[in-house]
């Protein structure tokens, strides 16, 4: 993508990445969907009010021979632009800007043999964040603070965000951090995508009555009294 803030430029980076992947002949198709309250998702959300946006969006990459197709999920604080001249389109398109991103993040993963890693100027930590506070201090013993681990001790989105929040102020975040920070969001967000079966409890099976043949004389008068009830002869 050019340095150029414009949609058209969105766009031609858009399809020059569709392009690459349909060229190796198993690109089966991509879709986007965007959710305004974190529960129904729509390709279209037609109620936004002026200066709103999508919460979130995810997009989907089926290429020939995986079993399923690759998510990638994104919040939009996680990813809006902090240029200020990308940040005003992104509000002003949100579908077409937000939902690019989105697709762009899911081709990636899914085609990273040909698309490699590409860094766009509009995807996350392309640009400072606006009035950054000064860098975190070293700890007192004097040892470095190993991000991949804390990346990986995260459990919840939550503290993967506190975690990335805690590597941007001190200005830690690498392309290898990053990598790690978004494989392992895609780990976390991976229930996001799962529709949970419903796991209801079998009822109990009927308990099989116990044989009585260890009672001869009252098995046989039993049997005698339930075939003069039918008419039978016994």
């Amino acid at each position: 993508m050019s340095n150029e803030i414009t949609e058209e430029a969105v766009q031609q980076t858009l399809q020059g990445y569709l392009t690459i992947a349909t060229k190796t002949g198993e690109l089966r198709g991509v879709n986007v969907e965007f959710t305004a309250d974190g529960v129904t998702w729509h390709p279209l959300i037609f109620d936004l009010a002026d200066g709103a946006h999508p919460i979130a969006a995810r997009a989907r990459v089926h290429r020939a021979g995986w079993a399923e197709p690759t998510h990638a999920p994104e919040l939009w604080d996680e990813v809006v632009p902090a240029d200020e001249g990308w940040r005003a389109l992104w509000f002003a398109r949100p579908h077409v800007l937000f939902g690019a991103h989105t697709l762009r993040a899911a081709l990636r993963r899914t085609f990273a043999d040909v698309l490699g890693d590409r860094r766009e100027p509009d995807d996350l930590d392309a640009f400072p964040a606006p009035s950054a506070p000064s860098p975190m201090p070293a700890p007192d013993d004097g040892e470095a603070i190993d991000w991949v681990a804390r990346v990986n001790e995260a459990t919840t989105l939550d503290e993967l965000n506190a975690v990335r929040a805690e590597a941007r102020l001190a200005r830690a975040v690498t392309l290898p951090l990053k990598q790690r920070m978004d494989a392992r969001r895609d780990e976390l967000s991976a229930d996001a995508w799962a529709t949970p079966a419903a796991r209801e409890q079998a009822p109990d099976a009927p308990k099989r009555r116990e044989p009585q043949d260890y009672r001869p004389s009252e098995n046989r008068a039993t049997r005698r009294k339930a075939a003069r009830k039918k008419g039978g002869r016994r």
